[in-house]
């Protein structure tokens, strides 16, 4: 016991404030929003899921989109129906899926996911709609990701956006719920990209270096610690020095 104390002292003392990092969140107020440059990995093609953490203030907007100037790859989260409804949009053919269970000003987990024949959302970790869609490919432009608009300036959010994971494999029901309270490491297999926006910057925490890197505005990253709790990923959650060397790991 004394030696797990001195390990986590030491670790605490070496790197001071790593362990106790603050939740940060990118601020959207509406006329900010980020760029991602295109690259292949952010095109995924036989299958993609899209996860985010939002709180959103008003009823409209496209706050993750590969969609600028009509160059379309997909769009989501996206928010319709005054505010109340979610859209996840995809190409070829422009299949839309809205759902219902969006709540103004209070943090949710959207996910969307495609496996080649089916689309699904699902909010707070419970699907709400699925629709199907069968194509071989995904559409795949030279389109910028922006975080925060879609289309055009006509199209901002406004709240704040979290821990965003684009994934090029259809995640299951059980594996949004298992992890959507976790902050990834950015090694995991088929995470292509992924924005927990901790160091106060939207870099990539995968090896595909999908950082952003312009925009509109200026991004403001907020402390969101008090009211969106989520906790490093660990092997074992019974295992708190695997959960010290996880957070170590994904903040260094």
């Amino acid at each position: 016991m004394k030696v797990l104390f001195f390990i986590i002292l030491i670790i605490g003392l070496v790197i001071p404030g790593t362990l106790w990092a603050k939740n940060l969140a990118l601020e959207l107020d509406g006329k900010t929003a980020i760029e991602v440059p295109n690259s292949d990995s952010l095109n995924p093609k036989t299958a993609i899921t899209i996860e985010a953490w939002m709180n959103m203030s008003k009823p409209v907007g496209e706050c993750l989109a590969k969609d600028w100037g009509g160059q379309r790859d997909y769009i989501f989260p996206e928010i319709v129906q005054n505010g109340n409804g979610l859209r996840f949009v995809l190409w070829p053919g422009t299949k839309i899926l809205d759902v219902p269970g969006l709540k103004p000003n209070e943090w949710q987990h959207v996910a969307g996911v495609w496996d080649g024949k089916e689309m699904r959302t699902y909010i707070d970790g419970e699907e709400k709609g699925a629709l199907p869609f069968e194509a071989k490919e995904l559409a795949a432009t030279e389109a910028s990701l922006y975080i925060g608009v879609g289309d055009s300036q006509n199209w901002f959010c406004t709240g704040a956006i979290d821990e965003i994971r684009i994934w090029e494999v259809a995640r299951t029901e059980e594996e949004i719920n298992e992890f959507m309270m976790n902050v990834l490491n950015g090694d995991e297999k088929g995470l292509n990209a992924h924005y927990t926006f901790d160091g106060g910057d939207a870099n990539d925490n995968t090896k595909n270096a999908n950082d952003g890197k312009g925009g509109f505005g200026k991004a403001n990253y907020i402390d969101v610690t008090n009211a969106l709790d989520l906790e490093p990923l660990s092997v074992d959650p019974e295992d708190k020095l695997a959960i010290t060397w996880a957070w170590v790991k994904q903040t260094r």
